[in-house]
This record gives structure tokens, sequence and C-alpha cells, in this order.
């Protein structure tokens, strides 16, 4: 998959991507927003799987690029009319400039557009979700966006320190999403 507007490219990671994504999977500073501060201890060998599993999947591991220079990764995978997220901005001089509203805004706009995955699985609703702790990415999902917190799941999960944590589930249905973003 390809997506492009103005200076964002969202695309299929390849295995040229492999090193680059696991230094973002083993930096603790990258990961630590996800529960791992110390980083994901992952393989050039299994980022190489992972990448591997887009040329048979609805679903994709992505690079986003900003100005040609990838800064941070997606995902999404799709069952039964719904798709799972996944993003970040890795680096951190990309971070709190708007880009992260506008690439949830265009990945979102494909999900819900694109021909092929829509034939094989017709996609009505995206959810995500975040930690408690991430008040600035709730606050774009709810202002931004206009997803609607579902849920807040308290110890939904132990993170690598021993730490429960506390998700905070969204939703945003293609209805909904072009009623607030009709201009995409």
């Amino acid at each position: 998959m390809r997506i492009e507007k103005d200076d964002i490219v969202i695309r299929s990671a390849v295995a040229g991507d492999a090193a680059l994504l696991k230094n973002w999977w083993n930096d603790g500073s990258v990961m630590e927003h996800a529960g791992f501060p110390k980083g994901l201890g992952t393989t050039t060998g299994e980022v190489l799987d992972r990448i591997a599993l887009n040329k048979d999947s609805l679903g994709q591991r992505c690079i986003i690029e900003i100005d040609g220079k990838a800064v941070g990764e997606l995902n999404y995978k799709t069952k039964e009319g719904i798709a799972y997220p996944g993003w970040k901005i890795c680096e951190k001089e990309y971070q709190n400039k708007g880009y992260g509203t506008r690439i949830i805004l265009m990945l979102f706009d494909f999900i819900f557009k694109d021909k092929k995955l829509n034939s094989l699985d017709a996609i009505n609703c995206i959810r995500w979700d975040t930690m408690l702790e991430n008040a600035r990415a709730q606050h774009v999902y709810e202002s931004k966006i206009g997803a609607i917190k579902t849920e807040v799941v308290e110890n939904a999960w132990k993170d690598q320190m021993g730490v429960w944590r506390t998700a905070v589930n969204y939703e945003i249905t293609r209805e909904a999403f072009y009623a607030l973003h009709s201009d995409l």
C-alpha cells in the first residue's frame, strides 16, 4: 500500500526497513508510551518475519515518511468489518507538530475507501486503544479525529516492569468519520 498527501507518505514496509524498525522497537524511549520502557528486544529476523506478513495479508505494517524521511510506523489488521490500527511517530522532532492527526486521518480514509480491502472485508468501524496516561493522544482522538471513547479498562495488562496498565478504547464508524471529515 502507498498513501501520499502533501509532505506525508505512508507505505508498506519492505525488508530494507528491518534495521530501522528493529532500532525503534528496541529503543525504550520510543516504546515507553506503549508500556515497553526497555524496548522489545526484537531481532532483525523477527522484524523480517513481521514484514513478510504484508505479502499475503489484508493488514499491513507500514513506514511513515515526512519530507522523504522515515519518522514512524503503523500497522492495521481487519476482522469481520472492523479495522484495528496502531501507530507511532518514533522520531521525537516530529512529535507534537500536528503530523499525528494528519497521519491518522490519511490512514482512516484509506481503510474506509480502499477498494481491495473493502471488497474482501467491508470496513465499517475502526477500533484502537491507548494507555490512560497518554492524555495527548486522547485529546487528538476525541477533539481532532472525532472518535468515541468506548471503555476504560483498568488493569488491562501488565507492562514489562510489572506495572498494571489501564487501557482506553476508542472507535469511529465510517458514517461518523465522514460526517466530521467530509473534505477527505
